[in-house]
């Protein structure tokens, strides 16, 4: 009889417990207050038949959002996620692109954007998103309009790249390394290009302006200040690109030998062909300098004419962060031949910066409100993290942190302060192949360009020594290299031999910060 009790005691006691088991699934359970931030990666894919651009950004971004999550805010009170936009690289597509994320409902809409990549997007994207109604931070890996620094105008808009603009100072030094007192500057009638130049003119002008020196005794001055205009559709009766180029070179040709030439890199190219087919234009005589042309460009189809081309780009990634990156996208990609460039690198950052920000929003709000309630204190991160113009403030604060493209720290305009290398074509003796040489670099502490131990000049026609050409204006003998760097001769610094370019200190170059401070 005791047994049939226990028993049955013991199967009350079960039911008991289940039922208690039943009611806690029915109880709210309380869970970790999370911060969801929801990003918008305006991207191309399909940019123009070409494929995707940037090449590989689902897999540049997963790995983004991975680091993220897990080492940024390890724990896990504010999570990140991604979804790819896609703006086609074009003006009308990307602004559609942007306002459809506000037309659905608001727990659906995305906190913020990075992206896009092509300038032409960003001028009208950017200022949408920073308008009344919208206010959510844009973080561009590719923009260089430099206009979009304005932030009467782009009050929301940040880069992981610096402005073309930028390259204004590092030209001048430049310029000035070389001696060379005439300039002639060509670009593309496109916004982008139109902005650099007068940009890189206006710079110039007001760091040499006409004063005399005994590195430039006849003065500086910018001639030839020509719109390469062109139509596209090469249409019956309209103006074609060789016939523009070859008008220009014919026009200057009498005043200048030493071209900036500012507009995309496959039209560079085209640009020194057309300059090396013209008879009547000494094209031997000359030197070129562009932007980001890289050895994507420059091959062995164009060896003949592009040889000696100076190029300013943004440093190449050289960093543990920059080849765990590419590991990644390798491996997620099954892969080892899947290549990375410095566009994928800062997408890649454009995500970590939104991220270092909204870190820094949340430590300082916390720190400063520690008597609040953790709820208050949760609602007040959300809305900042999501608020467009906190976030582009805060990132002009950030201290320096280390990205995929480099070391990334940002200016009073939420510009990436640049980094500038500049490259050379040059074609390798031995294997006749021509590949783009690093010849200046950015000192790391004073931001100044310095020539990299043992570089050495290549100039169009082969030679080391830099073009001299005082003769074009002055009726002085065409001595090619007389008297410049890179050319030893008595009186000269004698640490620099010839024809390496090996200084401790480059002779005659300008200090950034002093051309920053004479610029406005």
């Amino acid at each position: 009889m005791n047994g049939v009790l226990r028993s049955r005691e013991s199967y009350v006691h079960m039911l008991s417990v289940l039922l208690w088991l039943a009611l806690l699934t029915l109880l709210p359970i309380p869970t970790l207050a999370v911060i969801d931030i929801k990003v918008g990666a305006l991207v191309a894919f399909d940019y123009a038949g070409y494929g995707p651009w940037p090449p590989h950004y689902t897999e540049i971004l997963s790995s983004a959002v991975t680091n993220i999550n897990s080492n940024v805010f390890p724990e896990g009170d504010i999570v990140v996620s991604v979804r790819n936009l896609n703006d086609k690289c074009s003006s009308k597509d990307g602004l559609i692109a942007v306002v459809n994320e506000f037309d659905g409902s608001p727990s659906d809409r995305v906190d913020g954007f990075i992206g896009p990549g092509c300038s032409e997007v960003c001028k009208n994207a950017a200022y949408i998103v920073s308008k009344e109604g919208f206010n959510v931070p844009m973080i561009s890996y590719a923009c260089t309009l430099d206009s979009l620094s304005n932030k009467d105008t782009y009050s929301t808009f940040a880069r992981t790249v610096s402005s073309v603009g930028a390259n204004a100072v590092p030209m001048t030094n430049l310029v000035h390394f070389m001696k060379w007192e005439r300039i002639g500057i060509i670009y593309r009638n496109i916004n982008l290009y139109e902005e650099a130049a007068a940009k890189f003119k206006k710079t110039l002008e007001q760091t040499f302006g006409n004063t005399t020196s005994s590195d430039m005794p006849d003065g500086f001055k910018v001639v030839c200040y020509k719109v390469w205009y062109y139509d596209e559709n090469q249409d019956d009766g309209k103006v074609d690109m060789k016939r523009a180029a070859n008008d220009i070179l014919n026009e200057c040709k009498d005043e200048v030998r030493v071209f900036v030439i500012l507009a995309y890199d496959s039209d560079v190219v085209q640009f020194l062909k057309f300059a090396s087919e013209l008879e009547s234009f000494p094209f031997a005589e000359c030197a070129f300098i562009t932007l980001e042309v890289t050895s994507t460009t420059v091959d062995n189809s164009t060896r003949e004419y592009t040889r000696g081309l100076l190029s300013l780009a943004q440093k190449n990634p050289a960093n543990a962060m920059f080849q765990e990156l590419v590991q990644y996208v390798r491996t997620s990609l099954n892969d080892d031949t899947a290549q990375l460039d410095v566009y994928s690198a800062t997408l890649y950052d454009s995500l970590l910066t939104y991220a270092m920000a909204a870190k820094h929003i949340k430590e300082e709000y916390y720190t400063a409100h520690s008597d609040a309630s953790d709820e208050d204190n949760l609602a007040a991160v959300t809305e900042l993290v999501k608020n467009g113009t906190e976030i582009v403030q805060v990132i002009t604060e950030l201290a320096a942190f280390q990205g995929a493209s480099g070391m990334v720290k940002f200016d009073s305009n939420a510009d990436r302060i640049a980094s500038i290398e500049v490259f050379q074509a040059q074609v390798d003796a031995t294997t006749n192949s021509v590949n783009m040489v690093r010849i200046f670099d950015t000192d790391a502490d004073t931001g100044n360009l310095e020539l990299v131990d043992g570089a050495v000049f290549q100039w169009n026609d082969g030679s080391a020594n830099i073009p001299n050409p005082r003769s074009v204006w002055s009726g002085q003998e065409a001595v090619r290299g007389e008297g410049y760097p890179g050319n030893h001769h008595p009186g000269d610094d004698p640490h620099r031999s010839s024809p390496h370019c090996h200084p401790h200190r480059p002779r005659g170059l300008l200090y950034l910060e002093t051309a920053r401070s004479e610029v406005t």
